[in-house]
């Protein structure tokens, strides 16, 4: 699916611009996200607060940014501090080559595989079939939370499928980032719970319908997820 614009630079949603991030921006950008996510509970989980968990999470986070770049919604504010990943339809799994370098690259770098397989498998069984936009990753670096940074990434994609009457579907892997899509007109479709595992809560959109503003994207005053 074509991004919003050809323009690398997207509108902004009120007050952050937000851009597409290009292949020279992914280093950086999963430098921030892997800071972002140090303290989520299912990283903690996976990776047992291992001393090369930043490591072996930077290296993931690249890997996603690659993954889905082709689809063109990969998306970063003008200052690096926040980074939405989609998918398009259909493509939620990533493209061909970037599933091979994903799987790859979890055997080498992720000591820890058999929780990253268990926790995947479990949510690829339960991942829905109609036809939706994937929101692979979203990250606010720390101090930069609670200023619509979250929201103003996802207003292009959302729009978008507004536009085009697509539903969208987000894996939570905590209960304030669940909350927090809940703003954006997100419902629990449902939970994912291993033994000793945190909760994920799995959660879908419908598309708005012209002139329905009770879901628009929060600016001011709203958290953001890791």
């Amino acid at each position: 699916m074509p991004g919003v614009s050809e323009d690398p630079a997207i509108p902004s949603y009120r007050t952050h611009r937000v851009m597409q991030v290009l292949r020279s921006d992914r280093p950086a950008i999963a430098e921030m996200l892997a800071t972002a996510f140090r303290d989520d509970p299912l990283s903690r989980w996976i990776y047992r607060d291992h001393p090369s968990r930043l490591r072996w999470v930077r290296a993931d986070f690249r890997l996603r940014l690659a993954q889905h770049a082709a689809d063109g919604l990969t998306y970063m504010t003008d200052d690096g501090s926040g980074a939405a990943v989609w998918a398009a339809p259909g493509a939620w799994k990533g493209h061909p080559t970037g599933q091979l370098r994903t799987l790859s690259a979890l055997v080498r770098v992720a000591r820890n595989h058999e929780r990253i397989g268990a926790i995947q498998r479990e949510l690829d069984r339960r991942h829905p079939a109609a036809s939706h936009l994937y929101l692979a990753l979203l990250g606010v670096a720390e101090e930069r939370r609670h200023e619509g940074i979250g929201g103003a990434l996802l207003a292009p994609t959302l729009m978008l499928a507004d536009e085009r009457a697509l539903p969208c579907y987000v894996e939570a892997g905590s209960h304030d980032a669940a909350a927090f899509y809940a703003t954006l007109g997100f419902a629990l479709h449902g939970e994912v719970k291993l033994p000793g595992a945190p909760t994920v809560y799995l959660m879908w959109r419908e598309p708005r319908r012209p002139g329905d503003d009770a879901d628009a994207p929060p600016v001011d005053g709203q958290g953001d997820p890791a």
